[in-house]
């Protein structure tokens, strides 16, 4: 992102921000309510448009991009995880995320195999079956993240409006809006432990949050305020992600040929960055 902003009206909800993120990184976007936090994810995961600026992911100006390239843009390379499960009830668990694959081609089998072997990679093999009522909130959001890490719909495209191919390697960059902000602290560590898995298996994984030591424990913390990015670095003692790549000063990430290539190149600011941090894969 270069110079992005968000405008309702009068109202500023996000000024003047830049953010690059490069590939495999693990961070997190901390600030109050009212910071400008669910604006820049839904502009990061192009669910809007900003009113200025320029959002690139790779290599694609969103700008420049019909809503049928970005809705195979978004599909193919961003899942979304919120902190409300989004769970129909009555579904069983395989079936909530098998559904999220079915505008993507792949055959009834094929959906619910991927499901289940997405279910098992997050711990639940043993609530295939189960329906949202039999499980815990942490075992909900452990659903949800499985249906995101295979590319499922956001809840903002409808009942599968977007749906995520077809059962592939699903989406390289995961956007987490306070995913433990509906759980108690023992079920929040372990969804938290998940992501930090997902992160070390090559997955992008940025965490939207108001929890200040949350945003601490990992290796980069941008923080908002009042619509302006004021803080992005890594914390004291910060490790540097574990498959981020170094680049050269001002590198720019690395453009990919197609819609549904790796995601959001994003790269560790570094200590102390300006105000004018860039947004990620997102540029």
């Amino acid at each position: 992102m270069a110079g992005v902003s968000q405008r309702y009206g009068d109202v500023t909800a996000l000024a003047d921000a830049d953010l690059v993120i490069r590939r495999g990184e693990l961070l997190a976007i901390v600030g109050p309510s009212g910071s400008g936090k669910s604006t820049l994810l839904n502009i990061m995961g192009t669910l809007s448009r900003p009113s200025g600026g320029t959002v690139r992911i790779d290599g694609h100006d969103v700008e420049d991009l019909s809503d049928r390239e970005l809705s195979a843009l978004r599909a193919g390379t961003i899942g979304f995880v919120f902190q409300q499960f989004h769970l129909s009830p009555g579904v069983t668990a395989l079936d909530s995320v098998s559904d999220g694959l079915l505008y993507g081609g792949a055959r009834r089998a094929e959906r619910r195999a991927a499901a289940e072997r997405a279910l098992r990679r997050v711990g639940l093999g043993d609530r295939l079956r189960h329906e949202p009522h039999q499980l815990s909130g942490g075992e909900k959001q452990r659903v949800a993240i499985a249906r995101a890490v295979l590319g499922g719909p956001s809840p903002a495209s409808g009942t599968g409006g977007e749906g995520g191919g077809g059962g592939g390697e699903g989406p390289k960059l995961l956007l987490a809006d306070e995913p433990t902000g509906a759980l108690d602290s023992r079920s929040g560590a372990a969804v938290l432990e998940l992501l930090h898995d997902l992160h070390r298996a090559g997955t992008t994984v940025v965490i939207i949050t108001h929890d200040r030591d949350i945003a601490a424990s990992l290796p980069r913390e941008v923080r908002l305020r009042d619509g302006h990015i004021e803080h992005d670095a890594r914390p004291p003692g910060g490790a540097p992600s574990r498959h981020a790549a170094p680049a050269p000063p001002g590198a720019l990430p690395p453009s990919a040929p197609s819609p549904g290539a790796p995601s959001a190149s994003s790269a560790p600011a570094p200590q102390d960055a300006p105000h004018r941090a860039s947004a990620g894969g997102v540029r």
